[in-house]
């Protein structure tokens, strides 16, 4: 991801909200069955988990899902966030000699992929998932019969990423005048992106 210093978004807390307000991660990961097809690329929700001194992301996929005998136990992989985006005109700018350009965050995950098929692990893994969205749901879950859970637990397979780099951006118009950002989180907040305006304002700009 091309990143110029002043988009850098390095902030460890930051980068763990970004992800937490926008899960759903794009994966791609080399075909390990075969090393000469496309890369695989799946969309699915993570959690950032920090343990012990360390951090890593989780999520699930289907045990049916085929391209689940395409991954391998330690291989290298990217996980990739997108965060609010919009676009800008400019309109918004002092001087009329400039051109349009789009504000965004995202963020990029490499690490190595270990799976989580332990029943009582994989249980942790999907009350981690679901706490943040549907905390009410917890208790329904305990409530249903054992065998159930275990069929459902049985359906899937816990995807584990240990991080090895994590890279961050936020192009929220850092180059522009105060007065041209203060423009654009006004436009943002009238509804073209209130959470890119609130990003903005989060980052002291």
């Amino acid at each position: 991801m091309y990143t110029p210093k002043h988009f850098l978004l390095d902030d460890p807390a930051l980068q763990r909200q970004l992800v937490a307000e926008h899960p759903l991660a794009l994966l791609v990961a080399a075909n390990a069955q075969d090393p000469a097809a496309p890369p695989l690329a799946l969309h699915l929700p993570m959690v950032w988990v920090e343990e012990g001194g360390q951090s890593w992301l989780e999520g699930h996929l289907a045990r049916g899902n085929p391209h689940l005998a395409s991954l391998a136990e330690g291989q290298a992989l990217r996980l990739a966030f997108t965060g609010p985006d919009a676009y800008v005109s400019p309109a918004h700018y002092d001087s009329p000699l400039n051109v349009p350009t789009w504000n965004y965050l995202a963020l990029e995950v490499e690490g190595r992929l270990q799976f989580v098929d332990e029943p009582m692990a994989k249980d942790r893994l999907l009350k981690r998932l679901i706490q943040p969205r549907d905390p009410a749901y917890i208790p329904q879950w305990l409530g249903l019969p054992e065998d159930f859970q275990q069929r459902l637990l049985s359906a899937i397979v816990g995807l584990r990423v240990e991080l090895t780099s994590v890279r961050a951006k936020a192009k929220l118009s850092q180059n522009r005048a105060a007065g041209e950002r203060q423009r654009l989180i006004e436009h943002f907040d009238a509804g073209a992106s209130p959470a890119m305006a609130r990003w903005m304002r989060q980052l002291g700009l």
